[in-house]
């Protein structure tokens, strides 16, 4: 759901020589990882815990607490009665409403790369809207109020959402003890880059299944739920899903695809962290194929947010950059967005160049920087 303040250290690894580096272990699956196993074989766990987040940038744990699989499908269920709503009732909560982008949108109606065929409904820290003539755009897209639906048209809809918001922060904390002690660091060095109050970004998504159509405009093997990225903002993210469709491309270029545990959490990743930790953890690429969902999927990710002004550069102990490992590089529109030297501008951008048609709308000034950026 902090940033560098100058050009990414995951686009300067990439011009290293790759000798200098030590050998990568490719994959040809995602990791499975017990979540319990930290508390039988701590050795194992954080073995198999150090290639996921190593070598893949992905894990699929199992046995998360708080994450059982009947909680889950409940969750889904309340998913697909959301957008079972008719349009202009989904319509009513859509992001135009909203100058931090809060609320439904549709995707398969946007112009241009980012168009999938999917629509979605975004959450964050319930926070008042800044006011004044003088708050800088960054803000207002972080912070404001959410869209809720009314509880009698979508009974325990706030409730239930709210409590899968509590979980994934409790996982995020554990994660953050978990990688502090792969990586020999203290655990107040990870914490330090989040701030005092819980914020977070979540979404709903719901990818529609593949058509005749989509089948037939399909390029590569490949029709957009979601286009190929890294998340450029963060530091981990965690998401549940219903059925598969998200794929992670290894380090050949090819693209594998994560599996559908059922009561399963995929993390990744993010390439704030990578750049913690001068690539020694890996923020891989990965997309949404459509071709490969049958029936309607839905996903909840969330990111639990870092400090907007905190800079982030590696630590000390990974700066010289030899602890970077090759693979794919990465989207030349990030590399721009990455280049882009404030923080707080930066993660602006970030989550306008997500929003081309909204962000036209509320913020017409910062929609015309973007596309000179070549952000969108």
């Amino acid at each position: 759901m902090g940033q560098p303040a100058t050009t990414s250290n995951c686009a300067s690894a990439s011009s290293q020589p790759s000798g200098s580096r030590p050998p990568k272990a490719d994959f040809t699956g995602i990791p499975i990882v017990d979540f319990a196993l930290l508390d039988t074989d701590p050795s194992a766990y954080y073995d198999q815990l150090r290639y996921a987040l190593e070598d893949v940038g992905f894990v699929v744990f199992v046995n998360v607490p708080g994450f059982e699989d009947p909680f889950q499908k409940e969750l889904f269920a309340l998913a697909e009665c959301l957008y079972s709503e008719p349009q202009p009732w989904k319509d009513a909560l859509g992001t135009q409403n909203s100058y931090a982008l809060r609320g439904y949108f549709r995707a398969d109606d946007i112009p241009g790369p980012h168009k999938a065929h999917a629509e979605a409904y975004r959450f964050g820290l319930d926070l008042p809207s800044p006011t004044g003539d003088d708050v800088p755009f960054w803000l207002r897209l972080h912070e404001g109020p959410n869209q809720w639906p009314a509880e009698e048209d979508l009974p325990r809809f706030r409730q239930l959402m709210e409590t899968l918001f509590s979980r994934y922060h409790a996982l995020n904390l554990a994660l953050n003890d978990q990688i502090s002690h792969l990586l020999g660091i203290p655990t107040s060095v990870m914490n330090s880059y989040f701030p005092e109050k819980t914020e977070f970004n979540s979404a709903i998504w719901h990818y529609f299944p593949v058509t005749p159509e989509i089948l037939a405009a399909a390029q590569n093997g490949f029709a957009q739920g979601m286009h190929e990225h890294r998340d450029p903002s963060t530091f981990l993210t965690c998401l549940i899903q219903s059925r598969p469709g998200l794929e992670v491309q290894n380090h050949a270029g090819e693209w594998i695809g994560v599996p559908m545990i059922e009561g399963g959490v995929v993390c990744n990743i993010g390439m704030q962290l990578m750049k913690l930790t001068g690539g020694k953890l890996v923020a891989t690429t990965h997309r949404v194929n459509t071709l490969s969902i049958s029936e309607d999927r839905y996903t909840i990710p969330y990111v639990l947010s870092t400090k907007l002004e905190k800079e982030v550069r590696p630590l000390p102990q990974f700066a010289d950059g030899n602890l970077a490992k090759d693979h794919v590089a990465p989207n030349p529109k990030i590399l721009k967005l990455m280049s882009i030297a404030d923080p707080l501008e930066r993660s602006g951008y970030a989550r306008l160049s997500l929003f081309p048609a909204v962000a036209r709308k509320l913020y017409p000034r910062e929609f015309e920087r973007a596309h000179e950026l070549g952000l969108m």
